[in-house]
């Protein structure tokens, strides 16, 4: 998919090495984002199966619901049009998703919303993940 800018929203990307603090990171920025009145859902892999089914956790234990995904683009049909009309729809785990970048062009050029992204930037081995490279090309902000 080719972006191109129709209601251009925002896309921010979390990325790190395991245990760097990114979900915290990223609920951090979630809670504060709702907290100003943003609606907001969540969504992560459903090979995610580490601490909870329906849960981002943190390693310390904080966890914020959410919704467990094979795929990104099937957020509206699976979930509904309610929580997809969230004005922030949030992607942890992304390294999971082969459909990203699909996923968020749509979801912020073509739908208005803003994106926030959390995954690795490479694997046990240290090799660089494929799936978060392309992010660096259009990512409106790195935090």
């Amino acid at each position: 998919m080719r972006r191109r800018f129709l209601n251009f929203c925002e896309i921010h990307v979390i990325v790190g090495p395991m245990f760097a603090g990114k979900t915290t990171a990223f609920l951090r920025r979630v809670k504060s984002e709702g907290n100003n009145g943003t609606n907001v859902a969540i969504i992560k892999s459903s090979k995610d199966t580490r601490y909870a089914v329906d849960s981002v956790v943190t390693h310390d234990g904080t966890k914020f619901p959410c919704w467990a995904l094979q795929d990104l683009l099937s957020f509206r049909r699976k979930i509904g049009d309610e929580a997809y009309a969230k004005s922030m729809l949030d992607v942890i785990e992304a390294q999971f998703f082969g459909d990203l970048y699909d996923f968020c062009c749509k979801v912020a050029d073509h739908d208005g919303k803003t994106v926030i992204v959390a995954g690795l930037d490479g694997d046990y081995l240290r090799f660089f993940l494929q799936i978060n490279s392309f992010f660096f090309l259009f990512l409106d902000a790195n935090l």
